[in-house]
């Protein structure tokens, strides 16, 4: 007789000893003398760490019979440990999620609870976009309360001085940077063109709004080429700095601080930051390209309850009464400087009085889908490679075309082709 048990055993002794070498060692969901605590994985810090524990705090006020244990975890890290937790039966109760690069694969190893039910009956779900809503098959799994986004930061001071009206769409804010530069005293634009996610998540905009994303970007190629000859005119003919093509997002906005720029390409987190800038300023939408509309897609966390929790109900009244309540909403906005996605809460009056804050308050409502492809990110870094190159002069607008159509669709593949 062959004795099938050992490699079972084996195998749960190896998964449970790659939990504590990860750090990741479970807090099991109890009940204390009536008292049930639900465990919370989650990588924030400052100021989304200080909305966490408040959210965590007025919870626990109005249950005292629920307790949530806050685990620090490694962003970079928590998909490998919740993929351990699923092979050990016990997942954390909650856990946040970086919705691009984390969902693809946290769905396929079914570390998510399928939250269909909850959503189906939630009372107030037609207030969120369908961007907010992650689904696969068909089936919901992970919710976001509030996002991040792409917009446009002016110098409104070089903009008074040349005549020039803020530029809504990309032909026209071509025309105000050729304006800019022929004065001779300023740059056109800071914005990321670094060959990573960042670059592509700047440049992806460009064609969001014509209806092309990493989804049919092979059969776009006009719209793509004509991007791509955009981008270069703007390069060659310095609006856009060549050094860009290695410029992060902070560094971009570092650049746009000196003054020295008239518009930068950046998210609603620098709203905080703009307020010490030592000139005038404004912000607006994404501009929008020829014959289409403003349109980015959204960035932040995604709020997911694990396949194993013991205790879903209590999870999911945690996501209700915390996360995408009203008062969740308004919170991550005052306290972090998130936009909320809540339409209801969009429309308060204290986001409403915020000028800088309404352009990126009308993105969150009609953002873009981000591709359901373990292998997303792959596909933006390999649009952010093309855009730098393109940038520094390494390449030809259509040499980088062809690259980024290229690799985008290996990429793709490598993902099980699916979108």
């Amino acid at each position: 007789m062959t004795n099938r048990t050992g490699r079972p055993r084996i195998l749960a002794l190896a998964v449970a000893l790659l939990l504590v070498i990860c750090g990741c060692t479970i807090s099991e969901s109890s009940t204390d003398g009536g008292k049930v605590t639900l465990t919370f994985w989650q990588y924030y810090s400052g100021t989304q760490l200080t909305w966490l524990k408040s959210r965590v705090a007025a919870f626990e006020k109005d249950n005292p019979d629920v307790e949530i244990n806050l685990v620090q975890v490694v962003g970079s890290q928590q998909d490998q440990k919740l993929l351990a937790s699923v092979a050990t039966g016990k997942t954390p109760d909650l856990f946040i999620n970086n919705i691009v690069v984390d969902y693809p694969t946290l769905v396929g190893g079914k570390a998510m609870l399928d939250l269909t039910p909850y959503w189906n009956d939630y009372a107030d779900k037609g207030q969120f976009p369908e961007s907010a809503v992650w689904k696969t098959d068909g089936r919901v799994h992970n919710l976001m309360s509030y996002t991040n986004l792409l917009g446009m930061y002016y110098n409104e001071d070089i903009l008074k001085q040349y005549g020039i009206e803020p530029p809504t769409t990309l032909d026209a804010l071509g025309k105000a940077m050729a304006k800019v530069e022929a004065g001779g005293r300023y740059k056109g634009l800071a914005l990321s063109g670094a060959p990573t996610v960042e670059g592509a998540w700047l440049f992806a905009p460009q064609l969001l709004g014509q209806g092309v994303d990493y989804c049919n970007w092979a059969g776009s190629q006009d719209k793509v080429s004509t991007a791509y000859e955009r981008l270069g005119e703007w390069a060659g003919k310095g609006y856009i700095p060549k050094a860009a093509a290695t410029w992060d997002q902070n560094a971009a906005w570092q650049q746009f601080m000196t003054g020295k720029y008239a518009f930068a390409f950046n998210g609603n987190w620098q709203l905080g930051n703009v307020k010490e800038a030592s000139f005038e300023y404004g912000t607006e939408r994404f501009p929008a390209p020829p014959g289409g509309e403003s349109q980015v897609y959204p960035g932040g966390e995604g709020f997911a309850i694990g396949s194993k929790s013991e205790h879903p109900d209590l999870a999911w009244k945690f996501l209700e009464q915390a996360v995408l309540s009203p008062e969740g909403g308004k919170s991550v906005y005052t306290t972090a400087g998130s936009i909320p996605v809540r339409a209801d809460v969009a429309d308060a009056q204290e986001i409403k009085d915020d000028e800088f804050v309404q352009p990126f308050v009308a993105a969150a409502q009609d953002s873009a889908n981000w591709p359901n492809n373990p292998n997303t990110a792959n596909m933006q870094t390999s649009l952010g490679k093309a855009v730098s190159a393109v940038i520094s002069g390494q390449d030809t607008a259509s040499e980088g075309a062809k690259k980024a159509t290229d690799d985008i669709a290996a990429a793709r593949k490598k993902g099980g082709g699916d979108c």
